[in-house]
């Protein structure tokens, strides 16, 4: 009779652990998916475009991951810098990917429609470059100094770099633009990565005519390190508006962490060749839903103007 009673005791708690298992397998949220294809472009004629991608580079995993993302938007001497969120869910034929996945994926034209439709914008022309550029074009530059409005710490080793001002170099730069090891995560990243999009802009002004041709022949001599579907005269063009804005016409445009406009949680996205748990978010309305942020974007463009 003790012998029936321990293998049913033993039987339900058994049963019990993989109902545990089982559940822990399966958390992943379902995925809303709003049904429509309509971009609502606002784009204005003497406007420029461009979508600007940072991946980390290299053969290890991810490393054609596109981690940071940000579209640069030059109007009436003044540049936006719109931030693309690297979890985004997008939906392609019957599949989700995390946005910053696409280019690895080699859907480019994909990711462009997808960037449009967040933005509004017409994107047709893209930039990526690997954390190798940035590194070797600040330390060309000498440094940068900036002023760091939140700790940045390594997830690994905890060391933090504490606000306030610094003067960074090459790997210190890809530290800051790197790490996400915050309570919103990618969204404060997206912050740092501002402050040090400024301040790069602002020391390229500063540094002599013969070291800004050093910095374009470095860039032209690694070639396997970036790639663009600009071509030599339109990059010329890029580089001479840029050059022409005052820092403080730079502009930031970002959708911040608000529950009103994301829903996030851990979803089944497609990753290389499979599906697997992984943390995403998407507007409150579906996949691919974007009237709300286009139109918070569409304002704040408007009223610089």
């Amino acid at each position: 009779m003790k012998k029936t009673i321990l293998i049913l005791i033993l039987f339900i708690l058994l049963s019990l652990l993989f109902y545990v298992i089982f559940e822990f397998l399966n958390t992943s949220k379902k995925i809303f998916v709003f049904n429509s294809n309509l971009v609502e472009i606002f784009k204005i004629d003497d406007s420029k475009a461009i979508l600007f991608l940072g991946k980390m580079g290299g053969s290890h995993y991810g490393a054609e991951n596109t981690d940071a993302m940000f579209v640069i938007y030059i109007k009436n001497n003044k540049i936006f810098i719109i931030h693309i969120p690297r979890d985004l869910i997008v939906r392609i034929n019957n599949d989700f990917y995390k946005i910053n996945s696409l280019y690895s994926f080699k859907k480019l034209n994909e990711l462009l429609y997808e960037v449009s439709n967040f933005t509004g914008l017409k994107v047709k022309k893209y930039v990526v470059v690997d954390s190798y550029i940035v590194k070797k074009i600040v330390d060309l530059l000498g440094g940068l100094e900036v002023e760091l409005k939140y700790p940045v710490t390594d997830a690994v080793s905890g060391y933090t770099l504490y606000p306030g001002k610094h003067k960074l170099n090459g790997e210190w730069v890809d530290f800051v633009i790197r790490s996400r090891y915050y309570p919103d995560g990618d969204f404060t990243r997206m912050k740092n990565q501002f402050i040090i999009i400024k301040s790069l802009k602002e020391n390229l002004q500063k540094t002599s005519i013969e070291n800004l041709f050093r910095i374009f022949n470095f860039i032209v001599g690694a070639k396997s390190h970036f790639e663009t579907n600009l071509d030599y005269k339109e990059m010329i063009e890029l580089i001479r508006l840029v050059s022409k804005i005052k820092n403080e016409d730079i502009k930031e445009i970002w959708i911040g962490y608000d529950k009103n406009i994301w829903i996030d949680g851990t979803f089944n996205i497609k990753i290389n060749s499979h599906y697997a748990p992984a943390y995403g978010l998407y507007p409150q309305n579906g996949v691919g839903e974007y009237s709300t942020i286009r139109e918070k974007i569409k304002k704040e463009i408007a009223k610089e103007h």
